[in-house]
């Protein structure tokens, strides 16, 4: 039998001058202490609906002098949890960097794989699934009225750093990116999508 995950919990410091907040991450809720006052009682998500992530670079005078590692979740009544690590002049960077990435990986992992094999599930019973605009049924995706439908067998699909795309193999000018930072759930359209282009895949 498979172990259950683990409820993880973690001290964040949105900069050095911050105080500590915990976050928790349990499997069947999530839970961050993101008031003013460290007496005031933590916001609690129990139905996850929306994440978004990212780095946003600090800009001096002539140059980038620190980033900021950025993660909201939205819960379906749409309130939002921020979560925010801010390194200047290289202070702190690897751990936030290795505590981003976790966090991140935990929120995925613990929420929003699931969220990806509801609409996989319901793509395979023949059902119409919209994530981000973009329309996925058996014959193939459309995300843009004018660009038409792209069928499964010439759609291509594309990760970069900051965004994901998808775009017809035939025409390279058909295409539309999605940035993990600023459009919701671009992550869970990435799932979708691979999950069933692997699924075609294994049934050629």
């Amino acid at each position: 039998m498979a172990s259950q995950p683990l409820k993880l919990d973690f001290v964040l410091k949105s900069s050095i001058f911050d105080r500590p907040r915990q976050l928790v991450l349990d499997p069947l809720y999530l839970e961050f202490d993101d008031n003013n006052l460290s007496s005031s009682t933590p916001k609690k998500f129990l139905k996850e609906e929306g994440i978004r992530f990212g780095i946003k670079w600090i800009k001096g005078l002539d140059f980038y002098i620190g980033r900021i590692y950025c993660i909201d979740i939205k819960n379906r009544s749409g309130q939002i949890i921020k979560l925010r690590l801010k390194s200047i002049y290289g202070i702190r960077k690897k751990e936030l960097a290795e505590k981003y990435v976790k966090i991140a990986n935990a929120l995925l992992r613990y929420y929003f794989h699931a969220l990806a094999l509801r609409h996989i599930e319901a793509f395979q019973n023949n059902q119409l699934i919209e994530i981000l605009g973009v329309k996925i049924d058996a014959e193939g995706v459309l995300f843009d009225q004018k660009l038409g439908k792209i069928s499964w067998n010439f759609l291509g699909t594309k990760r970069y750093h900051t965004y994901y795309t998808l775009f017809s193999e035939v025409d390279p000018n058909k295409y539309k990116a999605f940035e993990y930072l600023h459009h919701w759930n671009t992550s869970v359209l990435q799932s979708v999508v691979e999950g069933i282009l692997k699924i075609r895949s294994s049934e050629e």
